[in-house]
């Protein structure tokens, strides 16, 4: 009798192997893209405390001419107070995070131009 030469996989091993990884990935992959967008969450909330840094020295510095409304990134950019490469989205080098500073004589909240999400911001 002849001795058959088994040096590679059977089908069914392989299909348990694909199988094994496809649970693995389906495990992996939303813990991956959850970490990256508490990431992108955190540097954007760095920049908000920039801006709300900026919106500070930028309503002390014009005390007799801001009572409530909108702030502008147009108008702490002219001021001098935060530049347009610090307004870069880290995630994403060709944008630039876009919106306004509304300020009702207390606090002030961060809109996002999309409007998704809104950062509260403290003046004290």
């Amino acid at each position: 009798m002849k001795r058959l030469n088994k040096k590679g996989f059977t089908l069914v091993e392989l299909l348990v192997v694909i199988v094994i990884l496809a649970v693995i990935m389906s495990i992996a992959i939303p813990s991956i893209t959850s970490s990256i967008e508490r990431s992108k969450d955190k540097q954007k909330t760095q920049i908000i405390k920039l801006i709300e840094s900026a919106g500070e020295l930028y309503v002390d510095k014009h005390k007799n001419t801001v009572k409530t409304g909108p702030i502008t990134l147009d108008k702490l950019i002219g001021d001098g107070l935060i530049t347009a490469q610090e307004m870069k989205d880290p995630f994403n080098e060709k944008s630039t995070l876009c919106g306004y500073i509304s300020y009702n004589g207390s606090d002030v909240v961060w809109v996002d131009q999309s409007g998704s999400k809104q950062y509260c911001i403290s003046l004290e």
